[in-house]
């Protein structure tokens, strides 16, 4: 992976150029031959309404997404689906798995354990108030402290909650075709300059190996289109 970030500072703002070559950043997906509809794209992106909330965030290459358009099928919103695996939970502490491949919780973030439905309601929607880098025995974990605590053994999936204690993505319709580094934390409502705006284009489709996209909840592993086992398929258009 060659990979190269500029900075620069013009009276106090931050400016970034990035480029570089990427490579295997599509390895998640199934290589198949024949006429094909997938990694087809919209002629226009939109504004990613959950981008995170400090440095250092990475969605990753098969990662789902929610691309919301109004009634006319334009002006087009982004959320990602975050999603976090439980290694362990003790009282308001959860324990999220760290190992480079997963998404990265932040302060401030609202989360719990998926729902049974896309879109429903959590059990406990809790927000995130302080995070330690630390170890449960050999795993690297963010020992994430809740406003309140939830109940989740090993192995759960965690998701975004909004305002209204509902898991915030409420549809899955498009998929993530490359690694993306998020460097600077959001802005936050129209009249924050200093935060950063993000803007993506998913594909409309995909064909994943499942075992190496992010965690999968239950929820969201009914949309499966694939008849293959271990293959996880998402097909818009």
């Amino acid at each position: 992976m060659n990979y190269e970030t500029q900075y620069g500072a013009f009276r106090g703002r931050k400016l970034v150029q990035t480029s570089g070559n990427i490579g295997g950043q599509k390895s998640v997906f199934v290589k198949i031959k024949g006429i094909k509809n997938e990694l087809v794209y919209p002629t226009f992106g939109g504004k990613v309404m959950n981008a995170p909330k400090g440095q250092g965030f990475k969605m990753f290459a098969g990662d789902l997404v929610w691309f919301k358009t109004d009634d006319k099928g334009v002006n087009p919103e982004v959320y990602f689906l975050k999603t976090y695996l439980v290694e362990s939970v003790s009282g308001s502490v959860v324990n999220i798995v760290r190992d480079g491949y997963k998404h990265k919780p932040f302060v401030g973030d609202k989360i719990g354990v998926a729902p049974e439905e896309i879109g429903g309601e959590l059990a406990v929607a809790a927000t995130i108030n302080s995070i330690v880098e630390t170890k449960v025995g050999n795993v690297d974990v963010w020992a994430c402290t809740l406003s309140a605590a939830i109940t989740a053994s090993k192995g759960a999936v965690l998701v975004e909650a909004d305002a209204d204690g509902n898991m915030l993505v409420k549809e899955i319709n498009a998929v993530m075709d490359c690694d993306a580094d998020m460097l600077d934390a959001a802005s936050v409502g129209n009249d924050d300059f200093d935060g950063a705006r993000y803007y993506y284009t998913p594909a409309l489709g995909g064909i994943m190996y499942t075992h190496k996209m992010s965690p999968v909840p239950a929820c969201v592993k009914k949309l499966n289109q694939s008849k293959i086992n271990g293959w996880f398929q998402i097909q818009s258009v």
